[in-house]
């Protein structure tokens, strides 16, 4: 019988039976060898080299195993159609109980694409609930350590710096990380045994009461003293490595990031960066409870308790994906958080926004990508925001229109479908009185007929350049 658990091949001559007792000489003309290795390209078991050509055509339409940034890149490029699927929630196509979704989700969407009903007035307002929501590190200052780290030349100085723009990141996400968790137990307790599960409701049942009293420090001891070591038992005695381990990984991850955004560190880190005499006026000389009152009462922090879009468009989504929406529903979500997440990847360094509504009997869909300091260089010139907006519009087309200021004008390119691009004139003279209107010099001014979409990295060539001169993770 073969010894099928021996952790290593077996070597030649070892096992004294029929020729096996004779090692192999692959260079014996009388020896028929098969698929002798070639050290000099070596193979993987799934046919897969090592490495693949990035600009090699005939491998660019695989998946590149090169690195994750690569990987980003071709899953960016085979990104789900989002406005396609969103226009078709818009316009509710295939979203009745009739095709099998629940009456209750049901009566949700229809609320859903009620809210998303716009004039004027209030598409202003929604616009700028989800740039502030959008934008966690606005306002005098966070600028103040923008410019502090773009002028400083100590790479201490720049890491500190950094070190507290993580720390404010998990502090100001302190609501959304306590939530997270405590729908993490929830999960957990749905998979384990009742023995377990029963400890376990209860240990979630303290830390809803801890996040009730903002009891930070006693959640943490929850966790590190009575949840991990219930859980870790549990896979100890049932060698269970499923759901019940792999939501605890997802629980560490998270209660990092809570315990990094203690309070107490929080401003330790901030005194820090006022040695450096970065701050103008009376900042470095305000209190603990007035510095927390201003981090806390940020245009950031105020737009996400009261952006009710992300709160309505989430749980639609969770109750679509959990089997609440039929299949219509999940495809159409599906894509929508696919393509949410890859635009909120850790290597996409611009600010995206989505913005659907409908505005006089049409469903318009568009997304916002914002680089707010397109062409900074180190304080020598005055950095200027450059944006891409995409937009559908039913009955109409796709327009994409690029804003990008430099010398002191607002230059704007619009591609348009070639029945608007007919009066590309008119339109050019009224977006030009538009921005001298908000206080803006027009500078060049073209609208053309769309031949094909505008991709992200031709509106921001520079976008991937930081990535591509730093350390590229290898997988």
């Amino acid at each position: 019988m073969p010894e099928i658990l021996r952790p290593t091949n077996p070597v030649p001559g070892y096992d004294n039976t029929g020729s096996r007792n004779q090692p192999i000489n692959p260079q014996d003309p009388n020896t028929n060898i098969q698929n002798v290795v070639d050290p000099n390209r070596v193979t993987r078991a799934d046919q897969r080299g090592d490495q693949q050509q990035a600009g090699d055509a005939s491998v660019s339409h695989r998946m590149r195993y090169e690195s994750n940034f690569l990987t980003f890149l071709q899953r960016l490029a085979n990104a789900p159609d989002t406005a396609s699927a969103f226009l078709r929630l818009l316009q509710g196509q295939g979203l009745q109980v009739s095709s099998g979704i629940t009456p209750g989700l049901a009566a949700e969407l229809q609320g859903f694409l009620e809210f998303l009903q716009m004039d004027e007035a209030h598409l202003a307002q929604f616009l700028q609930g989800q740039m502030q929501s959008g934008l966690r590190f606005g306002g005098a200052l966070f600028a103040a350590l923008r410019n502090a780290y773009y002028n400083s030349s100590s790479e201490m100085f720049r890491t500190e710096i950094l070190q507290f723009l993580r720390q404010y990141s998990d502090y100001s996400s302190t609501d959304h990380l306590e939530s997270r968790m405590l729908q993490t137990l929830r999960d957990m307790t749905r998979s384990l045994p009742s023995h377990w599960a029963n400890q376990l409701t209860n240990m979630a049942a303290q830390m809803e009461n801890g996040v009730a009293a903002g009891d930070r420090q006693g959640n943490l001891d929850i966790l590190r003293n009575q949840v991990f070591p219930l859980i870790s038992d549990y896979v100890r005695r049932t060698h269970d490595h499923g759901m019940a381990r792999s939501l605890l990984s997802m629980l560490t991850l998270d209660m990092v990031r809570y315990e990094n955004g203690n309070e107490n560190e929080l401003l330790q880190a901030f005194r820090h960066l006022g040695n450096y005499n970065i701050f103008k006026g009376d900042l470095s000389r305000l209190s603990d409870q007035d510095l927390l009152r201003l981090l806390k009462e940020t245009d950031f922090a105020k737009a996400a308790r009261s952006n009710s879009f992300a709160e309505r468009f989430t749980e639609l989504a969770q109750r679509s994906l959990r089997g609440e929406g039929g299949s219509a529903a999940q495809e159409i979500f599906r894509n929508l958080m696919a393509s949410i997440l890859i635009n909120e990847s850790v290597y996409m360094p611009l600010q995206h926004l989505l913005l659907p509504f409908q505005w006089d009997g049409r469903a318009v869909f568009s997304e916002m990508w914002v680089d707010p300091d397109d062409g900074h260089s180190g304080g020598q010139e005055e950095a200027s925001p450059r944006l891409l907006i995409k937009m559908d519009v039913e009955g109409l087309g796709a327009f994409d229109l690029l804003i990008s200021g430099s010398g002191g004008k607002t230059a704007m390119q619009v591609n348009c479908p070639r029945q608007v691009a007919a009066f590309s004139g008119d339109i050019s003279r009224d977006l030009g009185e538009i921005l001298q209107r908000n206080g803006l010099t027009p500078g060049d001014i073209r609208v053309s007929a769309m031949r094909s979409p505008m991709s992200i990295s031709d509106a921001f060539p520079n976008l991937f350049q930081e990535v591509k001169n730093g350390v590229d993770v290898k997988v």
